[in-house]
């Protein structure tokens, strides 16, 4: 009995190891690997070898290329400077910062005041007896011009700003009287510093926020000229 019950045991282990062999046994790795196309080695070259030229490998451009090439350059002015030393001056610091630039200079009119005057009158006495109502009215502040052009004229007043010139006119018509107003101007000499190179941002940054001694003087940016175009007068 126990003979029959070890020979139908051997015969399972058997059974069992012929299952495993023939089901879990893996593949050959060569029988899973795609075919690789042959070497064709009349074509291979060295790069060595004589005749052999090399093919750069193109670069895809910057995304932003098509901006960059429509953008529009621009160039940058510091000024008006309306003294020597005070151009000067701001040239040393473009130096400090090793910045090229050029020096150009503006000739202009600048308006230095306003006149509130009474056009010229027929003759001094007449001048004389309108000046008297013009001190019974309670204005004091007035004069009789003898200047070239001005015979006769009575100044009323010179103001530095328009807007005190306008107030005193309003003053006098409201009291009857027709008085005119007239900008002063002088001719003077304005100094630029063109920025010759193209300027970093960081530099921009640092020419706009610096001292330059006058509140007019700023860092103005503008399109550059054409090759061809010469630019005359401030930006």
């Amino acid at each position: 009995m126990k003979l029959k019950w070890l020979f139908a045991t051997f015969v399972l282990a058997n059974i069992g190891l012929w299952m495993w062999a023939s089901w879990y046994k893996e593949t050959p790795i060569e029988e899973t690997r795609a075919a690789r196309a042959p070497l064709a080695l009349e074509k291979m070259r060295l790069l060595t070898e004589p005749n052999v030229k090399l093919t750069p490998r193109k670069t895809p451009p910057p995304a932003n290329a098509e901006l960059m090439a429509n953008a529009v350059p621009v160039c940058f002015h510091l000024g008006p400077f309306t003294d020597t030393a005070r151009v000067t001056q701001a040239e040393t610091k473009l130096n400090e910062l090793h910045l090229g630039f050029a020096r150009r200079t503006d000739e202009t009119k600048m308006i230095t005041g306003y006149r509130v005057y009474l056009p010229p009158l027929a003759s001094k006495e007449a001048a004389e007896r309108k000046r008297q109502e013009l001190t019974r009215l309670g204005f004091k502040d007035h004069a009789v011009f003898q200047e070239e052009g001005w015979h006769n004229a009575i100044s009323l007043g010179l103001f530095s700003v328009e807007a005190n010139a306008t107030a005193r006119v309003r003053e006098l018509a409201a009291k009857g009287v027709e008085a005119s107003m007239q900008p002063l101007t002088q001719d003077r000499t304005l100094y630029w510093l063109d920025l010759l190179e193209p300027t970093a941002q960081d530099n921009i940054v640092k020419l706009k926020q610096a001292d330059w001694g006058a509140k007019e003087v700023q860092l103005h940016e503008s399109t550059c000229p054409s090759p061809r175009t010469k630019s005359n007068g401030s930006p």
